[in-house]
């Protein structure tokens, strides 16, 4: 596959440029996709997409027919067309991001991606896959209107879900990249999307949460967690953010000072679950077992059966010679079904938890 620079659209200036050599004769026609999509299919056209070996089909389907499809609905159905065409793009990128997202290769050089000299480098040449390239290809549909309809909010923030599920910063921002030698395939989504919508709370706090994707220092105008902890919408959960982040520095004493505080600040489940986790978690690391029990149990209060509370809980009382207690937590939390999800499993993909609203929410509105 060949990745090459076009002609930028606002948010970004990507595409893929594909050989049809490259492509199978039995591609799936992407027009049919987008009918059976229109018309409410969607799971039967999702089924149909997690049967695809190869997404750079759809991609350049989309490509070569998208807009003339949103443009046979006439000027009355283009809004509906273009919100079903951007949606069905984003099934697809979740659907194959966790076969693909980029590839990078590494050369030496001595040179930044500013082209001053300096200490050697190895030079990053990235090469993004069909996912990202369909999230940027449906958010440019929306560009044509220079103010953000309502549905625009909401489908970014499906997107967002999806981008942070992949859990690649250099697609968010790439400005802590500094050996990257093709600038121009650049994306800096959330840069773009920021200028789009300055007052998403959730944009905010993702420009937060590339530190803890970069493990870098915020870039420049990004905002922080400490920035966010009084925000009314997501204060709570930078704050147990910032109280995990000074938990991994071995921070313990400053890392449940703010996790006391989440509870205060949010009524998120997986928010105040992750709380008591952490806390648990640094109080154990203090030798204060009766206190990290008591936070492993409102962790399970929080979210019942969860995984990582409730081993983190019978190692604990396996520890205090409570043998039988700690068999019954796991047997417990075996039996439990259907198995929840545990949030420190979601914790790096961010807002991918709350995909199954956003995209019932597109559903509904392309079916309007």
């Amino acid at each position: 596959m060949r990745v090459c620079r076009s002609v930028a659209l606002s948010v970004v200036g990507l595409v893929l440029c594909l050989s049809a050599g490259q492509l199978s004769a039995q591609a799936p026609s992407v027009t049919n996709f987008l009918d059976r999509y229109l018309h409410g299919d969607f799971d039967a056209v999702v089924s149909s997409l997690e049967t695809l070996g190869d997404f750079r089909t759809v991609l350049k389907g989309l490509q070569d027919d998208g807009q003339k499809w949103i443009d046979a609905g006439g000027v009355a159905a283009r809004e509906r067309r273009e919100l079903a065409a951007a949606t069905f793009a984003l099934e697809a990128a979740r659907v194959d991001e966790w076969n693909e997202w980029k590839d990078r290769r590494h050369v030496p050089t001595n040179k930044d991606k500013f082209g001053s000299v300096g200490g050697e480098c190895l030079a990053e040449i990235l090469e993004w896959k069909p996912p990202p390239l369909l999230i940027v290809w449906g958010s440019v549909l929306f560009q044509r209107d220079a103010k953000p309809r309502a549905i625009e909010r909401w489908w970014q923030l499906a997107a967002l879900a999806v981008a942070e599920r992949a859990e690649d910063f250099e697609f968010l921002r790439s400005d802590g990249v500094t050996c990257l030698t093709n600038v121009n395939e650049e994306i800096d989504y959330l840069f773009q999307l920021r200028q789009r919508f300055p007052d998403e709370p959730r944009f905010k706090l993702a420009e937060a949460m590339l530190t803890d994707l970069n493990r870098r220092p915020a870039a420049k105008g990004t905002f922080t967690f400490e920035q966010l902890q009084d925000d009314p919408d997501v204060g709570g959960e930078a704050t147990m953010r910032l109280g995990a982040a000074h938990l991994r520095m071995r921070d313990d004493d400053h890392a449940i000072s703010l996790l006391d505080r989440v509870e205060s600040r949010t009524r998120d489940p997986w928010v105040i679950y992750l709380a008591r986790y952490f806390k648990g978690q640094a109080l154990e690391r203090k030798q204060r077992p009766a206190e990290a029990e008591r936070a492993y149990r409102g962790a399970l209060a929080a979210g019942p059966f969860a995984q990582s509370a409730s081993m983190a809980l019978a190692a604990l009382v396996f520890k205090n010679d409570r043998r039988a207690e700690a068999s019954r937590l796991m047997d417990a939390m075996f039996a439990a079904s259907p198995q929840p999800a545990d949030p420190w499993r979601g914790y790096a993909d961010a807002d991918d938890r709350f995909w199954p609203l956003l995209i019932a929410r597109l559903r509904t509105e392309i079916q309007r």
